[in-house]
This record gives C-alpha cells, sequence and structure tokens, in this order.
C-alpha cells in the first residue's frame, strides 16, 4: 500500500497509508484534527541489497550515528597489495 503525506492549515505533517485505488485528497490531521491535504512528494523507490543502496543508506545514517572506533585503522590491511619497489618506500607518506 502506498504511504502519502499530508499537510493541515496549522503546517502538521504527517503519512497515512492508502489503497492505491484511493481518490481521498483530505483525511482528519491526528494532531489538530483539521483537514488535511494530500502533497506531492517524491516516490519511495528503494533498490534493496545493491550496493548503490547500501552505500548510501550507510552514508546518510553515518551523518546521524557515526561509528565509534577504539583505534586507528591498521596501517595495512592484509591482503593489501604492496609494490616491491624500492623507490616507492622513499616517497612521503601522507
Amino acid at each position: 500500500m502506498p504511504v502519502y503525506e499530508f499537510r493541515c492549515q496549522n503546517a502538521h505533517l504527517h503519512e497515512c497509508a492508502l489503497p492505491l485505488s484511493s481518490d481521498r485528497r483530505e483525511v482528519p490531521c491526528p494532531d489538530c484534527g483539521g483537514p488535511a491535504r494530500r502533497m506531492i512528494s517524491a516516490p519511495g523507490i528503494h533498490h534493496l541489497g545493491s550496493p548503490a543502496a547500501r552505500a548510501l543508506d550507510a552514508s546518510a545514517r553515518s551523518a546521524h550515528e557515526p561509528t565509534v572506533v577504539d583505534r586507528p585503522p591498521a596501517v595495512a590491511r592484509p591482503g593489501t597489495p604492496r609494490s616491491a619497489d624500492p623507490r616507492h618506500a622513499r616517497l612521503p607518506r601522507p
């Protein structure tokens, strides 16, 4: 069932799940009881499980729930390819 956004005259926002076949344009506001009109809003389209969706979710989540670490990350993780060229060892480190 799609979720529609409604706003009343007192600027209270709320969501209401209505059947797709519903043509209701107004519902009572749960906060003040006045008539709330349906708003035009962006559809909630999600591609669950895709790498892009996971990256976007992690990015949005980190803005409000940053991860707490107890130590800095290791310099080189196992499996990270290293150069065997001795000139690379003399390059400045960031």
